[in-house]
């Protein structure tokens, strides 16, 4: 009886997370806003060339213009983290195909896809967590002031980037992975448009503590429309680390046991062109 590698696997695995919004304005990020995440998933061996993934992640993202470039934002002086956490669906292309029915030591992939999060962006204020969105910084609890809505604590995101796998065991597999999350939102910071009215702000239920949260400038709370950030721009926040991949049964002995069974059945059938016993 022959037997084949296994479709599916499961993976988990670790790394670290940086964000680009209105509270990194660097190109390269400063190592005090990397953070962490971890996640776990199924994988789906569509073909040779494409696998589909499945994953839960959970993420600590932060930010802080004290490490800012531009003058403006170091006055700005505010900060953030947001502890979020995503379900993701990916489709990765494998840029080398299997080699003699087996995967490769060393295999390339692009990644794309589409993840669903929840955030809930965070500044710290006398040593107490101060959570942002309920306070409406930017006015968006203010009524008839045309201001913004309130913003979601969810949305969605559109990862895309790179990976190198390597091959362990016939089972087993080290993945290597950077990839970018292109967000639907400006808020995964609570900082997107221009200050409100401080003295509408002030009349909305947690009024007194949204003026604080709102801006740090030393010259004073701004003019109503002055420029808080940038609306233009939608954040992103970026994943980069390993994960172990384990799928079940091997390349090898799954192509030793459809050829051994082949053989039995005729010594006169004319032998195939090796493939990969996965996807036979």
């Amino acid at each position: 009886m022959s037997h084949s590698q296994s479709r599916w696997g499961i993976f988990a695995g670790g790394g670290t997370t940086w964000y680009y919004g209105d509270m990194n304005d660097r190109l390269l990020t400063h190592q005090k806003l990397f953070s962490h995440y971890w996640k776990a998933g199924i994988l789906y061996k569509a073909s040779q060339h494409f696998y589909i993934t499945g994953s839960y992640a959970s993420a600590k993202v932060v930010g802080a213009d004290s490490l800012a470039i531009q003058d403006f934002n170091l006055r700005r002086n505010l900060h953030f983290r947001n502890e979020m956490w995503h379900t993701s669906l990916q489709v990765e292309y494998r840029i080398l195909g299997y080699k003699n029915g087996e995967t490769r030591k060393v295999t390339p992939y692009l990644v794309g896809g589409v993840s669903y999060f929840h955030h809930n962006p965070i500044a710290i204020l006398n040593g107490n967590e101060i959570e942002l969105r309920p306070l409406g910084t930017e006015g968006q609890n203010i009524e008839g002031g045309g201001y913004e809505s309130p913003y979601k604590d969810y949305s969605f995101s559109f990862p895309y980037g790179i990976g190198v796998e390597f091959k362990l065991t016939n089972s087993l597999a080290l993945r290597l992975e950077i990839v970018n999350h292109f967000t639907l939102t400006d808020h995964f910071d609570d900082l997107s448009n221009s200050y409100a009215d401080s003295t509408e702000l002030a009349g909305t239920p947690l009024g007194a503590l949204a003026i604080q949260m709102a801006s740090n400038l030393a010259t004073g709370y701004p003019r109503k429309g002055f420029g808080r950030g940038n609306p233009k721009d939608n954040d992103t926040y970026a994943f980069a680390g390993l994960s172990l991949l384990y799928s079940p049964f091997n390349d090898k002995e799954s192509g030793k046991g459809r050829n051994k069974s082949s053989g039995n059945r005729s010594g006169k059938r004319k032998k195939k062109k090796a493939s990969c016993p996965a996807f036979d």
